[in-house]
């Protein structure tokens, strides 16, 4: 006879699954994988490293400009000492040129006249006498004479100094005698 022709029916017996252990939770982490963690805490480290380059950048910045003002103030400084020490007053330039005579005249330009005169010392020196309808200002000029004044090379006429006095503003440099750059340059 078969059984399941029996009209009880016994209950079937539960299918058996492969031995396997149970679910483990790691409780010293709260029941989260290494991998939730990594993905928690990574952006977080990244996002701290980021903000603190970004801080050590600007600071660094912010030095810098604080360092070029002191370094320009310096600058200003000695431009001021370079500009009292090449002053000289109109009544020595003056003296120097017999009163800006046309017998020592020795050149013209767009910017101006030239003329040569001796300081009383016996020093040979040659004044640019810039034209008054200029319309450079006394700080640009104080500027150009600062910036003139740096440059020293031996191929280079020297600028002696400067005089700003009334409506003036005239250039003296070194005179060198003979012919002007341009022949030698150009012979």
């Amino acid at each position: 006879m078969y059984h399941f022709y029996n009209s009880t029916l016994a209950p079937a017996p539960a299918p058996t699954l492969p031995n396997r252990p149970p679910p483990t939770t790691n409780e010293g982490n709260g029941g989260m994988s290494r991998q939730v963690i990594i993905a928690r805490v990574f952006p977080t480290v990244v996002s701290l490293l980021i903000f603190f380059i970004g801080c050590f950048l600007l600071t660094r910045r912010a030095k810098q400009r604080r360092y070029d003002a002191v370094e320009e103030e310096n600058d200003e400084g000695n431009d001021i000492s370079i500009i009292e020490s090449l002053q000289y007053d109109l009544n020595t330039v003056e003296l120097a040129t017999n009163n800006f005579s046309p017998n020592n005249k020795i050149g013209e330009g767009g910017f101006g006249s030239v003329y040569k005169g001796t300081f009383p010392n016996g020093q040979e020196i040659a004044v640019k006498r810039l034209s008054k309808n200029s319309r450079q200002g006394a700080k640009e000029f104080k500027n150009e004479v600062v910036l003139v004044a740096k440059l020293q090379h031996r191929n280079l006429v020297r600028l002696l100094g400067f005089c700003l006095e009334e409506e003036e503003k005239i250039l003296i440099y070194e005179f060198v005698p003979n012919k002007s750059l341009d022949y030698f340059l150009f012979g």
